[in-house]
């Protein structure tokens, strides 16, 4: 009767470690993680499940071994997010790419060359070229207006990137 038990509060966390792997990759869809990480963690969860239920149906391998390969799927699972969360993490801060030729600032329209100091806004992953930072200002002051006149997808400014210097700014930061 122990071990009845004792297997029975094994599958108890196995399903436990499935129903969290499953909140992680809700988390990396909320949270705008790439699509690999999204498929390679829904991926090898639907593994861990197989394997369990294969196990459990078969009754070929005691328990403890269903149970010890669903605590390897989840600590997987738990590096993969961390990898994932960290590399998103790492290319918030990674200096912009020099703007594509033909780029045009939205306040001025001018050409936003890379030899100028330009500015970039940033939402996301989406980049906004200035050709300078009076610019830069002149925008985020008056968001909406420009939104509508150069039909602007960026709803607000997370960051700015100023040319030469080494990270984003916080746009809080640097309004006030």
């Amino acid at each position: 009767m122990d071990q009845f038990s004792v297997g029975h509060i094994l599958m108890i966390f196995s399903r436990v470690f499935e129903m969290l792997s499953f909140g992680i990759i809700l988390l990396f869809v909320f949270k705008g993680i790439g699509v690999r990480y999204i498929f390679f963690v829904a991926g090898i969860t639907l593994l861990g499940i197989f394997v369990s239920v294969i196990n459990f149906f078969s009754k070929k391998y005691p328990v403890e071994y269903s149970f010890a390969f669903e605590t390897f799927v989840f600590f997987v699972v738990l590096a993969t997010a961390f990898y994932a969360f960290m590399e998103k993490r790492e290319k918030k801060f990674l200096p912009p790419p020099p703007p594509p030729k033909g780029t045009r600032c939205p306040v001025c329209s001018a050409f936003v060359k890379k030899e100028d100091d330009y500015c970039v806004a940033r939402e996301g992953e989406e980049l906004l070229y200035f050709d300078s930072c009076e610019h830069l200002e002149r925008f985020i002051e008056d968001l909406e207006a420009y939104r509508k006149l150069r039909n602007i997808s960026l709803k607000r400014v997370e960051g700015i990137y100023r040319k030469g210097s080494r990270a984003w700014d916080i746009v809080e930061n640097k309004i006030s």
